[in-house]
């Protein structure tokens, strides 16, 4: 399948080829796919079924699965340097710490007790990682950005419900750059707003339809919008300069991930898969 973009005026330059999807164990039962996460040696993939977390070798080969009886709503999925995965689970209010293996390291938050301050969230939605090891998560319950330190200890936040610059509708997915900007997808609010780490607002970007996940690709924001089944590609100056998809090509895109290879891998919610693309 060959996935090209013509905009007004031009025809832009990437193009993208369907390179089919991950394989999925017999043992699993396969949920709504949410997240997917890749290292050097290792491809993760987040799903609301049992178990949550699947483990693949880089050429796709499953491993194991671990999380079995964790999550309520699995979210977000991250690897950092170390190796080790964390996940956001929207649905008992709490940020997990895996190790490579599969073995629960740290939990942060309260289990089923949403709140706010510096020891809880509510509804986290997704979690970046930043050159320092800082942690940034999308609280999306209480419309925030919480920053915490690799070992989870609470450092700062910025935010709040509304639809005035800086605010939130709904933090929903997050990316970083390598200057360590952190980019919401204000889902609801129909943008992308851009922060220094501090949080100071540097950018409000629109015109690519809902976000709902975000990922760095070069100097490119990849942005998937579920509502239309589509990846936009983003400068960053904010403007739109590729777009392709639609529903005969993902089925509710939602959070992505590239390897070292350059694949993209996009989790699709309705379509319980992930589909890998070259470029």
């Amino acid at each position: 399948m060959l996935l090209t973009s013509l905009l007004t005026g031009a025809v832009q330059a990437a193009t993208y080829t369907s390179a089919g999807f991950i394989e999925w164990p017999a043992t699993a039962t396969i949920g709504a796919l949410s997240s997917v996460a890749a290292t050097g040696n290792h491809i993760y993939v987040l799903h609301r079924g049992e178990p949550p977390i699947l483990q693949f070798d880089k050429k796709g080969n499953y491993l194991k699965g671990f999380g079995e009886g964790l999550f309520k709503v699995a979210h977000g999925l991250r690897a950092d340097p170390t190796g080790a995965i964390w996940t956001t689970d929207n649905g008992n209010h709490v940020v997990r710490k895996f190790s490579s293996d599969g073995k629960l390291l740290l939990t942060l938050g309260e289990v089923n007790v949403g709140g706010a301050g510096s020891d809880h969230f509510r509804s986290p939605d997704d979690i970046v990682i930043s050159t320092k090891g800082d942690l940034y998560i999308a609280d999306s319950g209480n419309g925030r950005i919480v920053r915490l330190t690799s070992a989870g200890r609470y450092v700062s936040e910025w935010g709040s419900k509304g639809t005035a610059p800086g605010e939130f509708k709904l933090c929903h997915g997050l990316a970083i750059d390598s200057r360590d900007r952190i980019y919401v997808a204000d889902r609801g609010n129909n943008r992308v707003q851009v922060f220094d780490p501090q949080g100071k607002l540097l950018h409000v970007w629109s015109g690519f339809g809902n976000p709902y996940g975000l990922l760095m690709s070069g100097k490119e924001l990849l942005v998937s919008e579920g509502e239309v089944h589509k990846i936009f590609h983003v400068d960053l100056s904010g403007k739109v300069i590729n777009s392709w998809g639609g529903p005969d090509v993902l089925q509710l895109p939602h959070f992505m991930a590239i390897d070292s290879q350059g694949i993209l891998y996009v989790a699709e919610v309705n379509g319980k898969r992930v589909q890998k693309f070259k470029q």
